[in-house]
């Protein structure tokens, strides 16, 4: 578990070092208002908010068939980023597992559903799991996010 907060940890700072040298048109004082920082560990992943950027990453084994895949209910939120790195493995063992990270952006005001769901896309299986995240935006900034 230690391994994954570790990446969770690399891929939120990459995450941040690319929105800050991508820059913003609006000071940051004023992108950020009315958010506030949030973050939420739940079995088998991490939600975290900051101001207008939104990460939520999910323990993923792509060497299964499953995936994980995001809808988004509102319009309040898109989605501007959706990776999985594998985790390399010291003794070169195949099929590790890795982590899945999607990266959402606040729009205005209002509120948005997100559902992730991790399944092979050739069959359902019981083995489906659903994420359902609800947030709040308040002036382009996430005010409030749960996972449910």
């Amino acid at each position: 578990m230690k391994r994954f907060f570790k990446v969770v940890l690399v891929g939120v700072c990459m995450v941040a070092l690319a929105a800050a040298v991508a820059g913003c048109t609006a000071p940051a004082a004023d992108s950020h208002a009315g958010g506030k920082e949030i973050d939420v560990s739940f079995e088998g992943g991490m939600l975290s908010c900051t101001g207008d950027t939104m990460t939520v990453a999910l323990d993923a084994n792509a060497t299964t068939g499953y995936e994980w895949a995001s809808s988004i209910e509102g319009e309040a939120v898109k989605a501007v980023g959706d990776e999985y790195k594998a985790e390399t493995s010291s003794d070169g063992k195949a099929g590790a597992g890795g982590v899945h990270t999607f990266t959402y952006q606040a729009e205005g005001s209002g509120e948005a559903t997100i559902t992730l769901k991790y399944a092979r896309s050739w069959e359902a299986s019981d083995a489906d799991k659903t994420v359902v995240v609800k947030t709040e935006v308040k002036d382009g900034a996430f005010a409030e996010a749960s996972v449910q």
